[in-house]
């Protein structure tokens, strides 16, 4: 029995995953459609849309490209984090993660708006192996999140959780952030080497 509800819970987190990758996938056509309608040379300017995915606008030194990256990757890990302890966050997470592909499908654009078919080296490179992992980090992330927040909305509306136990979970929570966070920074590092080692790929 023990055996048959570890592969339940198994099988219910990929499908938790994969709900939630499917989230950033939109926002990735998402991102798509608003780069193509604001412009290449207006989508530089906007950081808001384009977080720092795409090379040309990550930074001017590797120093900048690995605080970009942490800033902005951080930023969403930190809200996904605090999320968690509010008992309506859920459809906040999700929002987090269609906002966080918004920027992986508008650096792709803009690179391919700039450099057409040339650009492929430098999206295959220099972004999709980024955006793969973090969307990961990411939806690792919303996961935890969404499931704290469920915790703390019983909490409110049934009281099921003694206290002991929910310090436990809440224990578990902090260290499996701090572990995303220990990702993040090492994605951070690796992005701005592959932007110092692949400059070529990408210059107008």
């Amino acid at each position: 029995m023990k055996y048959g509800n570890n592969l339940t819970k198994n099988e219910s987190r990929r499908k938790c995953l994969m709900l939630l990758n499917a989230a950033i996938i939109a926002g990735i056509a998402a991102g798509a459609v608003l780069a193509a309608l604001l412009g290449a040379d207006r989508l530089a300017e906007a950081k808001w849309l384009h977080q720092c995915f795409s090379p040309l606008c990550s930074g001017n030194t590797v120093l900048e490209v690995f605080l970009n990256c942490l800033q902005m990757s951080g930023m969403f890990i930190g809200a996904l984090f605090v999320l968690g302890f509010c008992s309506g966050g859920q459809l906040l997470c999700i929002a987090l993660l269609i906002y966080r592909g918004i920027g992986m499908g508008a650096a792709a654009a803009q690179l391919y708006m700039l450099l057409g078919v040339s650009a492929l080296p430098a999206v295959f490179v220099l972004v999709l192996p980024k955006a793969i992992v973090l969307s990961y980090i990411t939806s690792l992330a919303a996961r935890e999140s969404l499931k704290l927040s469920k915790v703390q909305f019983m909490l409110v509306f049934r009281d099921v959780l003694p206290e002991e136990k929910m310090q436990r979970v809440v224990k578990l929570y902090c260290i499996k952030f701090t572990v995303l966070m220990i990702f993040v920074i090492l994605v951070s590092a690796a992005d701005s080497l592959f932007n110092y080692l692949f400059l070529d790929l990408y210059r107008i």
